[in-house]
């Protein structure tokens, strides 16, 4: 007999309800891992059989019968294991060489698109084909929804379109977005030559789209196990703070020093209890002299008030759900009156403070006491995973900006040469042996170096030997 909720999974992923296939997927990982180590071997990637196998899952998933008397995996096991057998058999659209999977499609230059869901998120996947040969995957996650036909409809225009994504001259999909005859019309202005963007009904492009659905899926039940982890730990979060709702976008901040007094600071993001590294910022101060940690972190916050409020785009035009500062009250309350006022000023703010071994100890705001972590395993770990990546995200921007201080003055130690004209060979050439190596000529180019400039350094690293003196 088949589990119930085993059965209850196969008839709902059977009529089409893809969060239903990604938990079959999810709790059948093993099985599917079980065959694919039959023919794991030098030669083949483990993860690409591992991709096959769960077309074949799917494809057993879809084909199943409850009225077979059988247990699913029975009937699974040869479905998954065809489908790897024929990839290392077939010289068709997929073949090995080299170690390497190789895809080959029907159109030289071609993008294969399909998308999954489940109830709490949808997965964008695309297969990526020039001469021939998928040269690429990439995988786009999205959160808080299960519509898949409208995001369907956003994603395509605004990934081809307003991300300046190569276009290429065929997209096959799984399915038409609405508007789909507009679309393509704007997609052959932008190329400069008509476009096909279309829904193969068989052959080799049909497999590669089921394949491009796969691979979602597969992400999708690799990430639900992540997700579910992360978003504990918001919802842990949300309730250690007070929060009304886990927070779904963090930002934090660290001040770094050096010894001649001079401050930075960093700005890292974590959305959905990930690390968002394209919001990551980096300050120098502007109004601060010295080191004082305080005023550094208010200017800091004022500065990312400001840009949104003016309508910045990117993370300076998101309003985070909650804000940490590495550091105790002083810190806390030094921000909390420099965000008085701003459409910032609203959004909840914890000092993260350290214990005597500099290890994450508790969170802190500017009125109440200290809330201890370490009872909180959970939100422990995910706190200190912000704060480290805060405070290296911090020292590093430190460090580069000190080794870009350390060229700057090795170039100035060259007679007629200024700040100004440091820091412009440096913006251009950006290493001090660039500098070193290059001819008078190239020195001259850069914008910002006189003729006069350019032959002093070049002089300076390229001394001529001195001529011996004339015999009398």
């Amino acid at each position: 007999m088949i589990p119930t909720e085993t059965a209850t999974l196969l008839q709902a992923a059977q009529a089409g309800d893809q969060g239903a296939c990604s938990r079959l997927v999810e709790e059948n990982q093993g099985l599917i891992w079980s065959v694919v180590k039959r023919y794991a071997r030098k030669g083949q990637d483990s993860e690409d059989l591992y991709q096959l196998g769960c077309l074949g899952f799917l494809k057993a998933v879809h084909g199943f019968d409850l009225a077979f008397g059988t247990q699913f995996s029975t009937y699974a096991v040869p479905k998954i294991a065809g489908e790897i057998r024929r990839f290392l058999r077939d010289d068709g659209p997929v073949k090995v060489s080299r170690g390497q999977k190789v895809v080959r499609s029907e159109v030289d230059e071609q993008d294969v698109v399909a998308f999954a869901g489940t109830a709490s998120a949808v997965c964008a996947a695309i297969l990526r084909f020039r001469e021939g040969r998928l040269v690429d995957k990439r995988e786009f996650l999205f959160h808080d929804t299960q519509d898949i036909p409208a995001l369907r409809e956003e994603f395509l225009p605004r990934y081809y379109l307003e991300d300046n994504e190569f276009i290429p001259k065929s997209i096959a999909v799984d399915e038409l977005p609405a508007g789909s005859g507009e679309l393509a019309r704007l997609l052959g202005e932008t190329r400069g030559s008509k476009v096909r963007l279309y829904v193969p009904q068989r052959g080799d492009t049909a497999r590669l789209v089921e394949m491009a659905r796969t691979n979602a899926v597969e992400r999708l039940a690799r990430e639900s196990g992540r997700y579910a982890r992360e978003q504990k730990h918001l919802d842990e979060l949300a309730a250690l703070l007070g929060l009304k709702e886990p927070p779904r976008i963090i930002e934090s901040y660290d001040i770094s020093n050096w010894g001649d007094g001079t401050s930075v600071a960093g700005m890292v993001v974590f959305e959905d209890g990930k690390p968002k590294k394209a919001g990551y910022r980096r300050f120098k101060m502007n109004t601060v002299a010295g080191t004082d940690d305080y005023a550094s972190m208010a200017e800091t916050l004022a500065r990312r008030a400001a840009e949104y409020e003016k309508g910045a785009k990117g993370q300076f035009g998101i309003k985070p759900d909650l804000l940490l500062i590495d550091g105790g009250r002083g810190q806390v309350s030094a921000v909390q009156a420099a965000l008085a006022g701003t459409q910032l000023a609203d959004v909840p703010m914890f000092g993260m403070v350290k214990d005597d071994k500099h290890r994450t100890r508790g969170l802190v705001s500017a009125a109440g006491g200290e809330i201890m972590l370490a009872m909180h395993g959970g939100v422990f770990t995910f706190v200190t995973s912000i704060q480290d990546e805060t405070h290296r995200w911090a020292n590093d921007y430190r460090r580069r900006m000190q080794k870009s201080r350390a060229y700057s003055s090795t170039l100035q130690s060259v007679p007629g040469v200024g700040p100004a004209t440091s820091r412009a060979l440096m913006a251009h050439f950006k290493t001090v042996s660039a500098v070193k190596e290059a001819s008078e000529e190239q020195l001259a180019g850069a914008k910002g170096v006189s003729r006069a400039a350019a032959r002093a350094v070049y002089a300076h690293f390229h001394p001529q030997p001195e001529q011996p003196s004339a015999e009398t």
